[in-house]
């Protein structure tokens, strides 16, 4: 690996991030060292370059982005029981302090980080896959969690062709529960295939309408991923009364998060181990798989970060493809 490598980091909060080199980084106690083979975009790692996360953790410059990672532990420091050299793990690389991430050719991550989440990648299922579960899946699995819509009940998806998106309707219908999802013309047929029973086609007539046709008697819960304060404010009457409306994207305003008629907030990911574990049975049962968008190099990481070509936008994950397994 040498004594440089390549990183997308930032040198303060706010910056632009850039692809730069740094030193490799060593393992400290109770930290593993992780050649990372892949990466995964999620909107968190923006909110961190930004700033906007400063007073959760602590953190350390520069900076090296990225949450979600998979790869092959290189070395390890003092106190480690869980891994050895070899062995293949993926996650939310989320230590504290936080410093190293994987958008890089090297990570050292907490062997139990403080703020994420680590595990032995199945032998089945290859780095660009377990790169693209940890935090969206996880995200995915706790909003339906607090959603506590029972097998047989209904289920509205807003946004249901991204990141999170596609792990809800993949994991609701695993779950028997009858899924509503918003998604354009063009990629409703991929929403079907997920498990959707029924598709709001983006723009052909407003969500609260189609959903008066769809489910007149109301849905037992919705979860946003979209974060459109005006969507979310419409669709609410269509919620059962003791039912749920979630966001995932921060998309309920204050008026809403006081609503006693139904249970609403704006979900924020925890239990993050025991989700993480949850996330592997499923995607090594089959049960679920992260829909990847597109596959960059790490070269082409800052414009995707940023908006340009391969952003978070596109359908489903956008992964960095770091190094090809040896």
């Amino acid at each position: 690996m040498g004594e440089n490598m390549r990183a997308i980091g930032i040198e303060r909060f706010g910056d632009t991030p850039e692809l730069r080199e740094l030193p490799v980084p060593e393992p400290a106690w109770g930290q593993v060292q992780v050649a990372i083979e892949a990466a995964a975009i999620n909107p968190l790692d923006m909110a961190i370059a930004s700033g906007s996360l400063r007073t959760l953790g602590e953190y350390r410059f520069p900076l090296t982005l990225g949450m979600d990672g998979a790869g092959t532990v290189t070395a390890i420091g003092g106190g480690i029981t869980e891994y050895r050299v070899g062995d293949r793990v993926f996650g939310q690389f989320w230590s504290q302090p936080l410093e190293f991430g994987t958008f890089a050719e090297v990570c050292v991550v907490q062997e139990a980080p403080a703020f994420g989440a680590l595990a032995a990648i199945p032998d089945d299922i290859p780095s660009q896959v377990a790169a693209a579960l940890p935090t969206s899946g996880m995200t995915a699995l706790g909003a339906i969690d607090h959603t506590h819509v029972p097998e047989g009940g209904t289920l509205l998806v807003i946004g249901a062709t991204g990141g999170v998106g596609t792990f809800v309707v993949q994991t609701a219908a695993a779950r028997g529960i009858k899924v509503i999802a918003t998604a354009s013309a063009h990629l409703a047929d991929q929403v079907r295939g997920l498990g959707a029973d029924e598709i709001v086609i983006r723009g052909e007539q407003p969500i609260e309408e189609a959903l008066n046709k769809l489910a007149p008697d109301g849905v037992d819960a919705i979860i946003d991923a979209v974060g459109d304060h005006r969507i979310t404010s419409a669709v609410a009457t269509a919620v059962r009364d003791g039912g749920a409306l979630l966001s995932t994207a921060f998309g309920l305003d204050q008026r809403l998060l006081d609503d006693s008629r139904i249970h609403t907030a704006n979900y924020r990911l925890d239990r993050k181990p025991e989700r993480l574990a949850e996330l592997t049975r499923l995607a090594t049962a089959g049960t679920i798989r992260p829909v990847i968008g597109t596959a960059l190099s790490l070269q082409d990481g800052p414009a995707a970060l940023t908006g340009g070509a391969g952003s978070i936008g596109l359908r489903g994950k956008t992964v960095l493809v770091v190094r090809h397994p040896a």
